[in-house]
C-alpha cells in the first residue's frame, strides 16, 4: 500500500516546497501572488516599460443588492506588506526551478533580488464608508512593483471590508444598545482569515470575539459562554442539566449559560429559583435554537433582570424580524 506522499509521484521540484502545513509568514508574503502578475513583470522589463510610472486603482464597480455603502478595512496589512516587501535567494531559486521563467530577461531576477516597495499609497482611513466606483485606496509606483503588489491588496483588503461592511450593518440593524459578539472562526476561510474577520468586525462594532488569539493580539479579552458539548457531557454523567450549570459555575462564576439544549423553559425555571434564592448570580443566558421570539419572551418573564443572547445563523435579516417581533434580546453571538 503505497503511501499518501508515494503516490503523488512528486517531482524534485514539489519535494522541495512540499509543505504540510501550508502556514503563510510575512517571509513568504512576496510569492503569495497570481503567476501572473510575475509573468507580467517578466515581460514588462523585456519591453523596458517596467519602470515607468502607474497609477493602480482598488475599487468595487457595484455593491451587492441593498448595500448602501461598504467599510474600508484592510489597510493596515496592505502596508505592513509593503513595507516587508522582499524576495529571498530561496524563493528566488523555487521560482528558477519551475522553469517557467527560462525565458525571463536576466534583469528580471536582478529586479527580484533588490525587490522594495518605493512607490505611494493613497487610502481612505479604515473604517471610512465608500461608495460604488469610489477608490478605496489607490498605488502609484513603477510598473513592475504595481503590479506585483496587486493580489495580496486585493486578498487583505476585499475579504477585511467585506466582513467589516457586514459587522456595521449588523451593528446598525440591531441598534446602539445590543451586545454583538464575533463567534466566526469556524467558519472564516482559514486561519488567517479568522484573524482578519474579528479585527473587521470589532472595527466595525462589534463589542468583542470569541478567537483567542485575535483578542489578545488586538488588546480585547476574549469573549464568550458554553456549548451544548458540556451541558450534554456533565448531564449525561452527573445526572442533570443543573449539575452542569453548577460545574461551569465553579470554575467561571456568574458565566452566561447555554440553555437550549433540552428544555429551555424549564431550564429558565430552575436558574431562576436558584438566582432568587441567592444561591447564583448569573450574568446571563443564551439561546441557540427554536422560536427564538417565543422562547425569549418567556425567559425574560423568568427571568426578568439576566441578559439574553441569541445565537445560530443570524444575520442582519434575522435580526430585523427578530426586533419587529419583539423578541426580548440584548445580545447576539455571530458568525454567518
Amino acid at each position: 500500500m503505497k503511501t499518501a506522499t508515494e503516490s503523488l509521484h512528486l517531482t524534485g521540484f514539489e519535494k522541495i516546497l512540499e509543505d504540510q502545513e501550508l502556514t503563510v509568514s510575512p517571509a513568504d508574503y512576496s510569492l503569495l501572488t497570481d503567476l501572473y502578475q510575475l509573468t507580467m513583470t517578466a515581460c514588462y522589463v523585456g519591453e523596458a516599460i517596467d519602470d515607468r510610472p502607474a497609477s493602480f486603482e482598488l475599487f468595487a464597480r457595484r455593491l451587492p443588492e441593498n448595500f448602501g455603502y461598504a467599510i474600508a478595512m484592510g489597510l493596515a496589512q496592505v502596508l505592513d506588506y509593503l513595507e516587508k516587501f522582499r524576495f529571498s535567494q530561496s524563493q528566488i531559486q523555487a521560482l528558477h526551478s519551475t522553469g517557467i521563467f527560462a525565458g525571463a530577461p536576466e534583469r528580471f531576477w536582478t529586479l527580484l533580488a533588490t525587490a522594495r516597495f518605493t512607490g505611494d499609497v493613497w487610502a481612505v482611513a479604515e473604517g471610512t464608508a465608500v461608495f460604488a466606483n469610489e477608490p478605496l485606496l489607490r498605488i502609484e509606483a513603477p510598473l513592475w512593483q504595481a503590479q506585483l503588489v496587486e493580489t495580496y491588496l486585493l486578498n487583505a483588503i476585499n475579504y477585511q471590508t467585506l466582513i467589516a461592511t457586514r459587522a456595521a450593518r449588523l451593528r446598525d440593524v440591531a441598534g446602539p444598545d445590543a451586545k454583538l459578539l464575533e463567534f466566526g472562526t469556524r467558519r472564516a476561510f482559514g486561519p488567517q482569515a479568522a484573524v482578519w474577520a474579528a479585527r473587521a468586525a470589532l472595527a466595525a462594532g462589534f463589542d468583542g470575539t470569541s478567537n483567542v488569539l485575535a483578542a489578545l493580539k488586538l488588546g480585547r479579552k476574549p469573549v464568550g459562554t458554553m456549548a451544548h458539548a458540556l451541558v450534554m457531557a456533565v448531564a449525561t454523567l452527573e445526572g442533570s442539566e443543573n449539575k452542569a450549570f453548577a460545574a461551569f459555575h465553579r470554575c467561571f462564576p456568574g458565566a452566561p449559560l447555554l440553555i437550549d439544549t433540552y428544555d429551555t423553559v424549564a431550564a429558565a425555571r430552575m436558574l431562576a429559583d436558584r438566582v432568587n434564592s441567592g444561591e447564583m448570580q448569573l450574568e446571563g443566558v443564551r439561546l441557540d435554537s427554536g422560536d427564538l421570539v417565543a422562547l425569549s419572551r418567556e425567559v425574560r418573564s423568568i427571568l426578568p433582570g439576566v441578559p439574553i443572547f441569541a445565537s445560530g445563523d443570524l444575520d442582519d435579516r434575522e435580526i430585523a424580524k427578530l426586533k419587529s417581533a419583539g423578541a426580548c434580546i440584548d445580545g447576539y453571538g455571530l458568525g454567518t
